[in-house]
């Protein structure tokens, strides 16, 4: 019980300390002080920064209505002008009404106001005369049911407000437009006034206001008026555009009065406007922080090398492992959970060794096993054709042949009976198989033809032995003896990549397709069937998928008409040179 006792204690001790190291390091509150100032700093600084750009939005927005009002009133007095209705009714009418007419434009919107660009337009199809400049864009005969003239058709009382990228007749860029009906006496519609907004005039708001750069302005439907930062925005929707507020920035919005409701003004504000006042105080929790952690580093030093110097020596052993040392032990460093894990992976060690060892020679003993039951499977019933085969030679009198058949039998009884090796190569198979069709060819006559077709490069390619004399057999066994009228049996051999492909093929009438889907199956899981049928393809499928993993084996297929026929297909790695021991 002492013993336990003290085991425990120690235990408890070894804790104790780590975590008495630990809270003195005193890492864990500065880091929560430095997070609490740096984000009451960070929030503080970031309501100080919306609540300017709100009013710098609303300031600029409200500097947005006053020149669209007073481009509003401009229009309301041209559409009321007599002589206006009386030149836009009758384009003959006396021509002082004319010369007013135009005065009373240059008057209103005159070259010195610079704010906006007015003209007055003839409905189409109208004789009227167009007073002012008037852009391409304005040609009523082809634009009178768009945009502006659209929105005053649907409402032709009211004022109509869009934004426009234009030139006025100075040369400068306009980015609003503002439009009235002219109406008769008896309420017809004579044509149009119209004000076009002069981008200068509202940078001039926006340097009035001391807006930021960041200024915009976005009509009803999100389209970019005017962009102070960049123009080249102007005339694209916002979903269109990278977000304003993108890498945390500011974006709020006004929206502006008057004769442009439904317009809005926008103030991207970038992230690191603040970032100086951000910065300090970040600076601030730094330092503090940074002296906590000095404190904690020379207190969790010791901690640091207590701990990680078994566990290194744990981790450089289990690498050793990983590579099949299972010889590998580690000195215990003591008598708490270090020591104890050391003890764990030394006595993990020795039973992963023991269980290797039986693995190992489990394995041998099944694959030994494996070997012989396709030996004992293969060898009576093709021993029993040949010697039939010999005796109906040797009553014809053809003696040659017979002997050629024993001797042919012989070789290859005395291989089956002398193999050892756990290897042999593609070549020595080809060999065996060759005697043993050529044996097959004499008991068959003309009924059963072969051919050989594999790539030189293969024939010294390791492979384990009995692989391809199964794969003939069953070719023969079960496809050509069942065929009416001559068989031909076909192997081939060629590289793929880095694999060896070795293909078993006849003409005979097939698995059929339930018959070759149910082995297909057996193949893919690398298992045995449950009855004798399919045995040999699916054994050697098994012991190759063992030996060179999942991605290898033996896998079947129909003829290559279509009709009938059974394929083979064996692949393996194409490990060219001395044969494994």
């Amino acid at each position: 019980m002492s013993g336990a006792g003290g085991r425990s204690e120690l235990r408890g001790g070894y804790f104790a300390h780590i975590f008495r190291l630990f809270l003195a390091a005193a890492v864990a509150p500065a880091l929560a002080v430095s997070l609490v100032y740096s984000s009451a700093a960070g929030t503080a600084l970031r309501r100080e920064a919306e609540s300017r750009a709100r009013s710098d939005a609303a300031s600029f927005a409200a500097a947005v209505g006053e020149i669209a009002d007073r481009a509003a009133e401009s229009l309301a007095l041209l559409a009321g002008d007599p002589d206006i209705q009386s030149l836009l009714a009758d384009s003959s009418a006396d021509p002082s009404r004319a010369a007013r007419a135009a005065r009373r434009i240059q008057t209103l919107f005159s070259r010195d106001n610079r704010e906006a660009e007015g003209s007055v337009l003839g409905r189409p199809g109208s004789p009227a005369r167009i007073l002012g400049g008037v852009a391409e864009d304005r040609d009523l005969e082809v634009y009178g049911s768009w945009g502006l003239f659209r929105l005053l058709r649907d409402r032709p009382g009211d004022l109509a407000v869009q934004g426009r990228r234009g030139q006025a007749e100075d040369g400068q860029a306009t980015v609003l437009s503002l439009a009235r009906t002219v109406f008769s006496p008896e309420g017809s519609v004579l044509g149009y006034a119209v004000a076009d907004i002069r981008r200068e005039a509202l940078v001039r708001a926006a340097e009035r206001s001391r807006v930021p750069a960041g200024a915009a302005v976005l009509d009803p439907r999100g389209n970019v008026v005017f962009d102070l930062a960049d123009p080249g925005r102007e005339g694209f929707f916002e979903d269109e555009l990278p977000a304003w507020s993108a890498g945390g920035g500011i974006a709020p919005e006004a929206p502006v009065p008057g004769s442009a409701s439904g317009f809005r003004v926008r103030i991207a504000l970038p992230s690191g406007l603040y970032a100086g006042f951000d910065r300090t105080a970040r600076a601030v929790a730094v330092l503090g922080l940074l002296g906590s952690v000095l404190v904690a580093a020379a207190l969790a030093f010791p901690a640091s090398r207590a701990v990680t110097g078994p566990v290194l020596r744990l981790a450089r052993s289990m690498r050793k492992v990983e590579e099949g040392d299972l010889s590998i032990r580690v000195e215990p460093s003591g008598d708490d959970e270090l020591g104890d894990l050391a003890r764990s992976f030394n006595a993990m060690t020795a039973e992963l060794a023991e269980l290797l060892r039986s693995s190992v020679e489990r394995q041998e003993l099944l694959r030994e096993a494996e070997l012989r039951a396709l030996a004992a499977q293969m060898n009576p019933h093709f021993l029993h054709n040949t010697l039939a085969a010999i005796k109906s030679l040797a009553k014809l009198g053809r003696n040659a042949e017979a002997a050629e058949a024993a001797a042919r039998l012989g070789k290859i009884l005395r291989a089956g009976a002398s193999r050892r090796e756990e290897f042999t190569t593609v070549g020595e198979s080809l060999d065996l198989v060759r005697d043993y069709l050529a044996v097959e060819r004499i008991r068959f006559g003309d009924r059963f033809r072969f051919r050989i077709e594999v790539d030189p490069a293969l024939e010294s390619v390791p492979i384990p032995p009995l692989v391809l004399e199964p794969l003939a057999e069953n070719a023969l066994t079960h496809g050509l003896e069942r065929k009416r009228g001559p068989g031909t049996l076909r192997i081939e051999g060629r590289l793929e990549g880095g694999d060896a492909v070795i293909v078993v093929e006849d003409d005979g009438p097939g698995a059929g397709a339930e018959g070759r889907a149910r082995l297909d199956r057996i193949l893919a899981e690398g298992s045995l069937p449950d009855s004798d049928h399919g045995m040999g393809l699916a054994g050697t499928n098994r012991r190759l998928r063992l030996e060179y993993g999942p991605g290898y084996g033996v896998r079947v297929y129909p003829g290559p008409d279509g009709t009938g026929g059974f394929r083979a297909v064996v692949r393996i790695p194409a490990r060219t040179g001395e044969v494994p021991a």
